[in-house]
């Protein structure tokens, strides 16, 4: 993703967004006319209103259409970005938010002020539209349920919805394409740059009551090998802390290995360390400041990985202990895997749950689960290890 700083006049605010040659770009031009006094009256009750306003539009893909807002103190030449950014606020709802915000190609504004008011004129570049829209939301619906998720915890969840779009979509080597910017391309055609691979993931854990954020950087090459690459990821929320993914990153591996799931910020890039991810935003006030104290408050990333359950043999949920429960989340997962269902563990926790070692999770690794348990239960004081040996 690329963005530039966006440079905009008193009165005619022209801001524009590209993504012609990286998976996102910005470009800010100066304005064309010369400031204009206008004596008319403006309607807006308030910012929100005018928000709210913008986000419907939105919506809808609307090409053109106007908003009048209050300027609270803001230089005009700001409005136009300043608005945008307070229509694409996260809501929960997985077509607004960061979702809006990445599917707009350019947007034009051109903003007038008369007493404390302005009217912001926006002309709209998108990159699907609201019939294509309309489709790709049908087509999610039946993508959740498919994957069958309820009783799931959002762990699990997140691992599912994860796992799927690892397997289900390749990256795009057409960047002149625009759909391949879009979480569009990523159902339809099985194939996306990162910009709508975040979207498509962005969209699925938001839909399923997930929160999370697309964040907008660079990828560095420590080496040099490599120049610098505009890119983005997400960061989801478990628990009361938000944790690091790359999707994009991961689709190589077709989700067989989770190298940038659930990471924290020290540890992000640890599996394969020549290549680093680095939040920054140029792309003006129409994108946050991901590096700000604000930011950082409101989504709090973890400075550690997540705590995956499974990394010792046989102790499914990370309770430190091997019990009846993990047994029945084994046999659960056979279950649900077995139903041609996508697996709901990690490959992590798919390792832990092959107990014997024979190189697939069954029934039989819940029975012998379930039998070590009654072991142990009965006061026999015996590893899982030396229990297996036995056995």
């Amino acid at each position: 993703m690329k963005i530039k700083a966006l440079t905009s006049a008193a009165v005619a605010a022209v801001i524009l967004f590209s993504a012609a040659h990286a998976p996102y770009s910005a470009y800010g031009a100066t304005a064309s006319v010369d400031d204009i006094a206008v004596s008319q009256e403006y309607t807006a009750a308030s910012r929100d209103e005018a928000a709210a306003a913008m986000r419907g539009h939105l919506k809808n893909r609307d090409t053109s259409f106007t908003v009048d807002a209050p300027t609270e103190g803001y230089p005009l030449k700001e409005m136009g970005s300043r608005m945008m950014y307070q229509a694409c606020d996260e809501t929960g709802v997985g077509t607004e938010g960061d979702y809006l915000r990445f599917a707009i190609k350019s947007f034009r504004c051109t903003a007038r002020s008369s007493g404390g008011m302005c009217r912001l004129e926006y002309e709209v570049n998108y990159y699907t539209t609201a019939e294509e829209e309309a489709r790709l939301t049908e087509e999610i619906n039946g993508i959740i349920s498919s994957l069958d998720l309820d009783g799931l915890s959002d762990f699990a969840k997140v691992s599912v919805l994860y796992r799927y779009v690892a397997e289900n979509v390749n990256y795009s080597d057409d960047l002149n394409d625009p759909y391949v910017y879009s979480a569009y391309n990523a159902v339809f055609d099985h194939h996306a740059v990162c910009q709508g691979v975040t979207q498509l993931l962005y969209r699925l854990f938001n839909d399923c009551g997930i929160s999370c954020r697309i964040i907008a950087g660079i990828s560095r090459d420590i080496r040099g090998i490599n120049p610098d690459g505009y890119h983005v990821w997400l960061i989801v929320r478990l628990d009361d802390k938000y944790y690091l993914m790359d999707p994009t990153w991961d689709m190589k591996f077709n989700g067989r290995t989770y190298y940038y799931f659930l990471k924290g910020s020290t540890d992000f890039d640890s599996d394969i360390s020549v290549l680093t991810h680095i939040p920054q935003n140029d792309n003006g006030l129409s994108f946050p400041d991901y590096n700000s104290e604000e930011f950082s408050s409101k989504y709090p990333v973890s400075s550690t990985m997540y705590p995956e359950p499974g990394r010792e043999l046989g102790n499914i949920n990370g309770d430190d202990r091997i019990d009846a429960i993990d047994a029945s989340l084994i046999l659960m997962e056979y279950a649900r895997t077995s139903g041609s269902r996508l697996a709901s563990f990690t490959p992590v926790q798919i390792s832990g749950a092959d107990v014997n070692r024979d190189g697939s999770v069954n029934a039989v690794d819940a029975s012998t689960v379930l039998g070590y348990y009654a072991a142990t239960s009965s006061g026999r004081d015996i590893t899982l290890a030396a229990y297996l040996k036995s056995h």
